[in-house]
């Protein structure tokens, strides 16, 4: 261990000045296969999506007279280091005490949306971004109602009453996960289920009339229309059908407005009220999976149910 109050998660982004941009869409677009997410002329910038980060390719010709390559206009302007967690304070002790400078801060945009960053050098000049996480984009829509409850966009505040839940012992027995410790990893787990880091409309806080958050469901991991559904109530409303009736909520949700294919539950076989939720909901049980996750020193098995939306419509259309 170094001491960093941070840890490094990946590579967020890199920005290269081209003297060619359309040489450069060329070879990153036409080749490679990066894919172009958005442009920003006044600057010369084009922004191209590769996997979970970005290549960020800026047209030397809006900034010098003659764009070409010198010691005097580095191709690489800078690379961008994603970082967390993110506290501005502990990070400009730690670097200064390793005699390290932080010449530039602020909120810059980044591959999973805008968030704080700082700016240092590196031994040889080259300038290292260290990203935090983006900043949460409150949502209010959409909003589910059933018979008994109203499913609303997850948010920030909901930290203090799904904290509760999230960090009890009994609770959390049949999860993939230990129970959270600080309310502090309740507000990243939210901030990674709102935009920019994660869709709209994939995370909802199960309430009575929109207000208190008695639980939590959400659809997860989702690619090309496969999505997990997950959910957990705190203990004192169970034993009450809420679970399936936001279960059914969220498939008639999925399937009709975010036109998913398939929906999978993924689930402790020894969860047996999990169980009973997605066999009233009419999930297909497909099988275990044996020793699918690790958790406090034991590997443990998942029983995995699915849906597909054509198994939904013949019971619903």
């Amino acid at each position: 261990m170094n001491g960093a109050p941070f840890a490094l998660n990946g590579l967020d982004h890199v920005v290269l000045r081209v003297p060619d941009m359309a040489k450069a869409l060329g070879f990153y677009v036409g080749v490679l296969g990066a894919v172009e997410e958005r442009r920003i002329d006044k600057i010369g910038l084009v922004q191209l999506r590769v996997g979970k980060s970005l290549i960020d390719l800026i047209d030397l010709a809006k900034w010098v007279k003659e764009p070409r390559l010198s010691p005097e206009t580095f191709n690489v302007d800078h690379i961008c280091l994603r970082i967390e967690p993110f506290e501005e304070a502990q990070i400009t002790r730690y670097l200064t005490a390793k005699g390290i400078d932080i010449h530039e801060k602020g909120e810059r945009y980044g591959a999973e949306g805008s968030g704080p960053s700082v700016y240092i050098r590196d031994p040889f000049l080259n300038v290292v971004e260290l990203k935090g996480p983006s900043i949460p984009k409150p949502m209010t829509e959409p909003v589910l109602k059933t018979a008994r409850l109203t499913l609303r966009p997850i948010r920030m505040s909901d930290a203090h009453a799904l904290f509760p839940i999230f960090s009890d012992r009994d609770t959390m027995q049949h999860w993939s996960h230990a129970p959270l410790i600080h309310i502090e990893e309740m507000q990243t787990r939210i901030a990674h289920n709102l935009p920019p880091q994660s869709k709209a409309g994939y995370s909802f806080a199960i309430t009575r009339d929109g207000e208190r958050a008695l639980g939590w469901i959400n659809f997860y991991n989702e690619h090309h229309g496969i999505a997990g559904l997950g959910y957990i109530l705190a203990r004192e409303h169970r034993g009450q059908g809420l679970v399936g009736e936001a279960v059914e909520a969220m498939l008639e949700h999925g399937f009709k407005t975010l036109k998913l294919h398939r929906v999978y539950l993924d689930i402790d076989p020894q969860n047996e009220a999990s169980v009973a939720v997605a066999e009233r909901a009419a999930f297909r049980r497909e099988g275990i999976f044996r020793q699918a996750f690790f958790r406090d020193g034991e590997y443990l098995d998942s029983v995995f149910y699915a849906m597909l939306y054509e198994e939904w419509l013949a019971g619903h259309g």
